[in-house]
């Protein structure tokens, strides 16, 4: 039944129906020599298949809930540099997978102030960047559906939305500068050798 149903989103017999007949017409047009007829048919064909799978793509994603991950600009990237100089000395593709990393977080998890309020841009990108820091070569699907927020003494708490319930707690910042990447995930687990992880 489910597959069903998802077809009639999909409405792949309509598509594959209209195709199969533009096709079809192409070697009858051909035969009964009407070769202008075949070639509009096969123009017609090849847009119907751009559109058709425009929109099975468009289905996909949109049944599947993936979201785009947010794209950070060079204005971004200057900013975070500005208050962790030191990133320009690291391993370029480890920074470029950073930069992915935070964003699919950005797009997977809110980043708020407060428990209610969210954080601005510039705020959110830096809480990213040291949490993709210290969940690096780590599963961070568990950041999906979660919340992210500042607490007391700038301790940040990931809570699960469906939940409401805080599953990490972890103290970070930019205080210290590392050569790498990895030197400074190191600071943060030392930092948080006793953080709370439910």
């Amino acid at each position: 039944m489910n597959q069903n149903k998802n077809r009639v989103n999909y409405r792949f017999p309509l598509w594959l129906t209209v195709i199969f007949l533009l096709l079809i017409l192409i070697p009858c047009a051909i035969l009964t020599h009407y070769i202008v007829l075949a070639k509009v048919s096969g123009v017609l064909c090849l847009l119907v298949v751009i559109v058709a799978m425009r929109f099975w793509f468009r289905a996909a994603k949109l049944n599947s809930d993936v979201k785009d991950r947010v794209i950070l600009n060079n204005n971004d990237w200057f900013d975070l540099e500005r208050v962790y100089p030191s990133i320009h000395k690291w391993n370029k593709r480890e920074v470029s997978i950073l930069k992915d990393r935070i964003g699919l977080m950005l797009a997977n998890s809110e980043i708020r102030n407060e428990q209610n309020e969210l954080c601005a841009r510039k705020e959110a990108i830096e809480v990213a960047f040291q949490f993709c820091v210290y969940f690096w070569e780590e599963n961070t699907s568990t950041l999906n559906n979660t919340c992210i927020y500042i607490g007391e003494d700038a301790t940040l708490y990931i809570r699960n939305i469906e939940s409401n319930q805080d599953r990490v707690r972890v103290t970070l910042g930019f205080s210290q500068h590392f050569e790498s990447l990895k030197g400074l995930k190191s600071y943060y687990k030392s930092k948080n050798v006793e953080a709370y992880c439910e």
